[in-house]
């Protein structure tokens, strides 16, 4: 799968297109300091907040880079332009199961089922969560 997002995200590298912006910034900072101005320091970067479903975020990106390329070679910008739009999934129906007893299972089996369903926020959620989310849906 990782290869595949590799191959769906390979491009010619032109490094004429990119800019070393980070390089610039320190430039004026230094600049700033000559000049006798206070530099004010940045805001530390925000701490991950839970766990990420990594195997999830990979089929995702590989769904995102396969979209435009659906004829397998790429697609010019002028091509994807005069591309039909695309008719919305057909909605699926939703049988209703017998309801499963969640209560026996681990936390670890329920984020499983979770993660299966798509219920949205499971990585925040407690065991007693991970229940009534499954039990709704």
């Amino acid at each position: 799968m990782a290869e595949q997002l590799i191959e769906a995200l390979a491009m010619k590298w032109d490094p004429e297109q990119y800019l070393d912006t980070f390089q610039e910034k320190v430039a004026a900072l230094i600049e700033a300091k000559k000049a006798g101005e206070t530099v004010e320091k940045a805001e530390p970067a925000a701490e991950p907040t839970g766990a990420v479903d990594l195997m999830e975020a990979l089929r995702a990106s590989v769904e995102r880079a396969r979209g435009p390329k659906s004829t397998g070679g790429k697609a010019s910008s002028a091509t994807a332009r005069k591309a039909a739009p695309k008719k919305p999934p057909a909605k699926k129906r939703v049988r209703s199961a017998p309801k499963e007893d969640l209560s026996g299972l681990s936390k670890a089996d329920l984020y499983k089922k979770a993660a299966a369903a798509h219920v949205s926020g499971r990585s925040h959620m407690t065991r007693d969560d991970l229940v009534k989310a499954l039990s709704a849906a």
